[in-house]
């Protein structure tokens, strides 16, 4: 039966229970919906989702996760998990004494069908392993075929001021919503010159660069709840179906049906 939520302090007792061990990996089912509160770890951590899509947020990013790619974070990161989708919830922990070269920042990990299957079997495998066994040449080859994604980083900038809070929020839920950056600005009782130097300044983006990411992201975790290319589409303010799969292609690398077919 999958999890609704599970707990910071569910989290922290199951590590508790692991200690100091060099790995520690961790399989769960979560239902659509469910939440992982906001916790840390004292080991990085590679997080995948075999089965499903699963919004990831750390403090000023949110990530979106599916089969083609992981989330790698460091250890000691905050990090919530919520799920877009059911989700067939994958991690595995490495302490940095085992690969002290993998990344110091959070980052999205391309997930080739080795690396999936080795980290299925690191999963299943005990939290141990002795020199020279199945487990650390597994847990070895893991960590040589960590790679940083090559494909457009799967992530969106959190603002922190809070006028562009209330206009990214109201377009994370209406992300077809066409109006102008001007229109925005009388929303967020600014002006439309602040409001573009906020975005830049805050997010690392302009307003249409930002707005196209959180369309592409809103669309691919629908995409992966079976809806309709077209109806997608058209609510991420397509006039046409054709012109949203040029813009995914562009931003992706392939169209939303070669998405998904690596995807699940």
């Amino acid at each position: 039966m999958p999890l609704q939520t599970l707990s910071a302090e569910t989290i922290a007792a199951e590590e508790r229970s692991v200690g100091p061990s060099p790995i520690h990996g961790l399989a769960i089912d979560v239902a659509l919906g469910g939440r992982v509160q906001s916790h840390r770890h004292m080991r990085g951590q590679l997080m995948y989702a075999s089965v499903g899509v699963m919004t990831i947020q750390v403090p000023g990013k949110s990530w979106v996760i599916s089969g083609q790619r992981a989330l790698w974070i460091p250890e000691f990161v905050e990090h919530e998990v919520r799920m877009s989708t059911n989700v067939e919830m994958r991690n595995l922990q490495i302490s940095r004494a085992l690969a002290p070269l993998l990344p110091a920042f959070t980052c999205a990990v391309k997930v080739t069908s080795l690396l999936r299957e080795l980290l299925l079997t690191a999963i299943a495998g005990p939290n141990y392993f002795y020199t020279g066994d199945k487990q650390e040449r597994v847990v070895g080859l893991i960590v040589e075929e960590f790679e940083e994604s090559e494909l457009v980083p799967m992530h969106l900038p959190e603002p922190r001021d809070p006028r562009l809070v209330r206009v990214c929020d109201a377009l994370r839920e209406a992300p077809g919503d066409q109006r102008t950056l001007e229109e925005w600005a009388e929303v967020a009782c600014a002006s439309s010159r602040t409001m573009a130097c906020m975005f830049v300044q805050d997010t690392g983006r302009s307003f249409a660069a930002w707005r196209r990411q959180a369309r592409l992201l809103s669309a691919i975790i629908r995409l992966s709840n079976g809806e309709s290319v077209s109806a997608v589409a058209l609510d991420a303010g397509y006039e046409t179906a054709s012109g949203f799969i040029e813009m995914f292609r562009r931003q992706i690398g392939c169209t939303p049906g070669q998405y998904l077919s690596h995807a699940v």
